[in-house]
């Protein structure tokens, strides 16, 4: 343990300034309805304790604006809000935030937290990240240098939609710890099929986007390097994946305990309806093509400035809120036309120079090579066709990925700057 800090003291002292970087412009963070929505919905963490049931779907009982929420909705960033509030004795919101109302009349109804309990439902959602970059960094390791990895890990800790996205009480800060810790999990020496159950969980219930890492789950663990690829133990270690996933799935949402199939589909439809709704009020009820979906997708990755909100009506309050948080420059820096195509250019370049070093790399780090295309892949494509609308905060879990094709686009620069003054230095395998 000591051998291990000392090699990697570096980092350590890293994540701790970006820790405090993150504590310090928390409450700096423009403020978003959906964070009331979250606020207001953390109440099912103390029923969850007291009545498990009592948030169980019944057919026979009306479906009440919790219980669309609790169908729409996964579970585990009101949970972490509500933990917070019981941590520190705080009392929630009396209302939800509606849509419906001005700014002043969700103020007026209750509908607004009050500084002291945002900073209290934020809290917890940064101080995950803050551990996501630390994984982040482990994760991505065992593959690159420690150079190009310390790039990668800042590109990834200091990027404007990870500082504006990832601090506050909203999916996003879970997501990416979930979606960090998997690619931990399978970038390990020894790759467990419980704990990478256990991770796939953690980022479907921080939002359903993680659903699209489960294949990349499967491959992990039936693609194991000096281990028996018979179908049957395969298939074994599939299953229990699955099996770890569910149980945990399901320990998190009692919605389904009740009736878990009328209570599947109740989900499913509302959330069709949902897209369908942003459809018409965003795109004219139409659906974007796969083209249009991408190149909003890149340059929502690349180009725009981090979008303090999806719509515009309740920006004038915001004004003054929104102008203090971008006069700090890490909170925009980079998001141009011009800064952007040279991110997009070192991106591209990684699986380029990937390509070319492949097959000089070592059995288990070709595995995590392919498992981080995989993963890259099944994110990407995932979210183009299941989240058409080009909202920023939607490719927010591509982050972590897009940090790591980074930082492999500047591993032969890298190493031309350190022949320079040291020798080469290898990739080490690193477990923690």
């Amino acid at each position: 343990m000591i051998d291990h800090l000392k090699k990697e003291w570096i980092i350590h002292i890293l994540c701790l300034l970006i820790t405090l970087f993150y504590l310090w412009g928390m409450d700096l963070v423009p403020f978003h309805p959906d964070e009331s929505t979250q606020i207001f919905m953390s109440q099912d963490l103390f029923d969850y304790m007291n009545e498990p049931l009592s948030l169980s779907y019944s057919p026979e009982n009306e479906l009440t604006p919790k219980m669309t929420y609790r169908a729409i909705d996964m579970p585990l960033t009101r949970y972490l809000v509500g933990f917070s509030r019981f941590a520190s004795r705080t009392p929630g919101l009396s209302s939800d935030w509606d849509w419906a109302l001005t700014w002043e009349q969700n103020l007026k109804v209750g509908a607004i937290p009050a500084p002291s309990l945002l900073t209290t439902a934020r809290l917890l959602p940064t101080l995950l990240l803050s551990i996501s970059i630390y994984l982040f960094y482990f994760s991505i390791r065992k593959i690159l240098p420690k150079t190009p990895a310390y790039i990668a890990t800042l590109f990834l800790g200091l990027n404007p939609l990870v500082l504006l996205h990832g601090r506050r009480a909203m999916s996003e800060p879970a997501l990416l710890f979930g979606v960090i810790l998997f690619l931990w999990s399978v970038t390990r020496d020894q790759i467990k099929p419980f704990l990478v159950g256990i991770t796939l969980a953690i980022a479907f219930n921080a939002k359903q986007t993680g659903i699209f890492l489960i294949p990349v789950g499967i491959i992990a663990v039936c693609t194991l390097p000096n281990e028996d690829h018979r179908l049957k133990k395969m298939l074994a270690r599939g299953a229990a994946v699955l099996v770890v996933f569910l149980i945990i799935t399901l320990l998190l949402n009692p919605y389904y305990w009740k009736s878990p199939l009328s209570a599947l589909l109740v989900s499913f439809q509302e959330r069709s309806q949902l897209l369908d709704l942003q459809l018409t009020d965003h795109l004219m009820g139409t659906n974007p093509t796969f083209l249009t979906s991408f190149l909003s997708f890149i340059v929502n990755l690349f180009i725009l400035p981090p979008a303090v909100s999806e719509i515009g009506k309740y920006l004038g309050p915001m004004a003054h809120e929104i102008q203090v948080y971008q006069n700090i420059v890490p909170h925009v820096w980079g998001r141009s036309l011009i800064s952007g195509s040279l991110q997009l250019t070192i991106f591209l370049s990684g699986f380029y120079v990937m390509y070319k070093r492949y097959a000089k790399q070592r059995k288990s780090v070709k595995q995590s090579i392919i498992l981080m295309l995989y993963a890259t892949f099944f994110l990407i494509i995932g979210i183009l066709i299941a989240l058409p609308i080009p909202w920023q905060r939607y490719i927010v879990p591509v982050l972590p990925l897009v940090a790591f094709w980074f930082g492999y686009g500047l591993l032969p620069l890298s190493e031309a700057f350190q022949s320079m003054f040291t020798a080469k230095e290898s990739p080490t395998d690193i477990a923690i």
